[in-house]
């Protein structure tokens, strides 16, 4: 009998033990989101969950928009995001109040960091790792940063009760690169003769002129291209000049890629599929959450498909018309595919409303790789997929988020840690591609971690301003104005558009475009490396390449 009391005490002992380890689940429930000022986001007051991993992921800058959040925060019928998907959003309502100045300058030379205040607790800087992620896709969850998490700035201190800094952190923003290293400069690989076309998909930083031809701008932009162009380029950018896919025909000897929406062009050289504003996901659904005009750009956003559609009809009708099946792949298998970046626009425009965010990270990534296998069975070989850069970096972010939402490099935290989620998920199904696929080449260019490289040193990259734009009204810390974009009235340009990062708020200049381009394609920026792909390619021409 006394066995049998102490067994009982025992079962009931380890009974008790696990009610009190087991965890409690609780249903998310959607927030109410206060409406932003017109044709802005404005960021939450408070920290959103982070996503759990820090490698970098790497495309474009916002596009807000201009309507109220929809009043239903019910993904789409019939949609449901796999298992495994990230969980949506918690954020505390958004505040309608700008950003307070710093109450002291910073110093010369440095970017914008709240003074007197350390990096909100639990929101992670701009990660330092380029490895990509194993394993499911990365929880947005409100853990602290992990142990390798970047050092603040100098002259700063630590969060109270933070581990020093690790060995091997990325300096402060404008330091000189550590003794005996030079900015990266172009290495002397041939690339020239290697590709017969390139394919370019994209928004607009890949767009060479479609959003133009199509009537999907507004009248003041033209006033953008046609007098701050820098460069004699055919067809229309937003920009001071050339973009990543104009540095790379230049490498690669093939003319400037021509818009598909321009009739008269002649596409022997390849086609540029990339419309600016559009996004990963569909028309339909921001028809279904009325979420439609949008500072530069009218009306519904043109989508991915509709670049898939495009591509499809182009090699129906001309890039493969009169080929038999296996000739039309040994076209595509010489051409050069450009996945620009896609997903930008999406979170800009979905950013503060009652859309959860695992749905907009699960269907954007989603749409990409439905691009990808599309390409991949007409016979592609050679691919590079563009990653997003950190837009919590960039003034339209900047301009509206509070210095609560700021990490110690003056970046808000809430925009960025969309942008890693989706570069995280996009990494994992490239990889899949690659195991799928095996006789194609598919490298992720990590924008995320170019733009950081350029951020965290920009002096080194003689760049004087890394958030003020060049292009735009209203002066102070960013000089960007939302309802005086580039182009319109009462804006103004910079003397020397090389000294900025920002062409206007929303784009990058010919200056950034050019070293994130070098970062590409001579340096350790993409994965597998963009010379790795060269070899390949010239190894296949040699015909010693199955």
């Amino acid at each position: 009998m006394a066995e049998s009391k102490y067994f009982l005490r025992q079962i009931a002992f380890f009974i008790l033990l696990l009610s009190i380890s087991s965890p409690s689940f609780a249903h998310n429930t959607s927030t109410t989101t206060t409406t932003p000022p017109s044709g802005c986001c404005a960021c939450p007051s408070g920290s959103p969950p982070l996503p759990s991993s820090s490698s970098p992921p790497s495309g474009s800058p916002p596009l807000l928009s201009d309507s109220p959040p929809p009043s239903s925060s019910s993904p789409p019928s019939g949609s449901s995001p796999p298992s495994g998907s990230l969980p949506p959003s918690s954020s505390p309502p958004p505040s309608d109040s700008p950003p307070l100045p710093p109450s002291s300058p910073p110093p010369s030379g440095s970017p914008p960091v709240p003074s007197g205040s350390s990096p909100p607790s639990g929101s992670p800087p701009l990660p330092s790792s380029s490895s990509p992620p194993s394993g499911s896709p990365p929880l947005l969850s409100s853990s602290p940063p992990p142990s390798d998490s970047l050092a603040p700035p100098s002259g700063s201190l630590p969060p109270s009760g933070s581990p020093a800094p690790p060995s091997g952190s990325l300096p402060p923003l404008g330091s000189p690169p550590p003794s005996g290293s030079s900015p990266p400069s172009s290495s002397q690989i041939d690339f020239q003769n290697c590709f017969s076309r390139i394919f370019a998909f994209g928004d607009s930083y890949t767009d060479t002129g479609n959003a133009q031809l199509m009537g999907g701008l507004e009248s003041f932009i033209f006033q953008q291209i046609s007098h701050f162009t820098s460069s004699q380029l055919p067809g229309y950018r937003l920009c001071n000049g050339r973009l990543v896919i104009d540095f790379l025909c230049d490498a690669l000897s093939i003319p400037t890629l021509r818009p598909y929406a321009d009739s008269s062009a002649e596409f022997s050289k390849g086609v540029n599929f990339a419309i600016a504003g559009s996004t990963a996901l569909s028309q339909d659904f921001y028809s279904q959450f009325n979420k439609r005009d949008s500072l530069m750009w009218k009306g519904n956003p043109e989508s991915c498909d509709t670049q898939i559609n495009w591509f499809q009809k182009f090699i129906a009708e001309r890039g493969c018309k009169g080929m038999h099946e296996e000739a039309c792949r040994g076209e595509m298998a010489n051409s050069l595919f450009w996945i620009g970046e896609m997903g930008g626009n999406d979170y800009a425009r979905l950013y503060s409303s009652h859309v959860v965010h695992k749905l907009v990270i699960q269907q954007a990534v989603g749409h990409v790789h439905k691009l990808l296998r599309i390409i991949l069975d007409k016979g592609a070989r050679f691919i590079v997929v563009q990653g997003l850069p950190p837009a919590g970096c960039q003034p339209l972010h900047l301009s509206f988020c509070s210095l609560k939402d700021r990490d110690q490099y003056g970046c808000s935290n809430i925009a960025n840690s969309l942008i890693m989620a989706h570069n995280e998920l996009l990494q994992l199904k490239v990889e899949e591609l690659r195991r799928k696929y095996s006789n194609a080449m598919i490298i992720y260019a990590d924008y995320w971690k170019a733009y950081q490289t350029i951020l965290t040193n920009y002096r080194s990259y003689q760049f004087e301003q890394p958030f003020a734009v060049c292009c735009g009204a209203g002066g102070g810390q960013f000089n960007f104005d939302l309802h005086s974009l580039c182009g319109s009235a009462g804006t103004s340009t910079c003397k020397d558009a090389n000294k900025y990062i920002n062409w206007d708020g929303i784009h990058l200049t010919e200056a950034m475009h050019k070293h994130v381009s070098d970062l590409f394609f001579h340096k350790d920026h993409c994965r597998p490396s963009f010379a790795e792909l060269i070899m390949k390619k010239k190894q296949m021409m040699m015909g010693s390449s199955p």
